[in-house]
């Protein structure tokens, strides 16, 4: 039985990568994440794409690998932070899985940005770190929302995370096979 797609979308710091792994893991699923992809498939870093194809030209790159991602069932896939303001990215996920909307208050992602150091290689980042996520966080918040199919505090720790998302998508029916949902009891 093919079950659905996870995507986890949220802003940058949200733990979309370190979710999406544990995730995969209690379900036993490979984890995709669409930056490493578009590393992968250019053979350059977010920066250089920012810098050589502009903001537009980056999210063009983005939607392809979103769209080939979106068609393999099975997977958790950790999304960039702008993938979803995209409407062909939302429909092929949404086509073949759920998404799921990791959400953390601007302190908190300002706070494990600089712990990690994590934000020298976010473009969109430059400059005050707090000022820049709080101005990203106004103009994503709501559309992040709209599309999720869940919602959850990703405050929380991984685990807890895990959790909910595993609860949630118990729930559904549809998003996991049987022999996840015997997976997802056990752990």
């Amino acid at each position: 039985m093919i079950s659905r797609s996870l995507a986890l979308t949220g802003m940058m710091g949200a733990g979309k990568t370190t979710v999406g792994r544990r995730l995969a893991e209690v379900l036993g699923r490979r984890v995709v994440d669409t930056d490493d992809e578009l590393r992968r498939w250019t053979g350059r870093s977010i920066p250089e794409l920012f810098a050589e194809h502009g903001e537009p030209g980056f999210r063009a790159l983005e939607r392809q690998v979103v769209t080939e991602l979106a068609k393999v069932p099975d997977l958790v896939i950790a999304l960039g932070g702008g993938a979803v303001l995209d409407d062909d990215n939302v429909a092929s996920l949404l086509l073949t899985g759920v998404i799921v909307h990791l959400d953390v208050p601007v302190a908190e992602l300002a706070a494990r940005l600089r712990t990690d150091g994590a934000a020298d290689d976010r473009p969109l980042l430059a400059g005050d770190l707090e000022a820049q996520l709080r101005a990203t966080h106004a103009a994503r918040h709501e559309r992040y929302r709209e599309v999720a199919d869940l919602v959850v505090d990703a405050s929380a720790p991984v685990d807890e995370t895990v959790v909910a998302i595993c609860a949630w998508a118990m729930e559904q029916g549809d998003v996991l096979t049987p022999s996840e949902h015997e997976q997802v009891m056990t752990t």
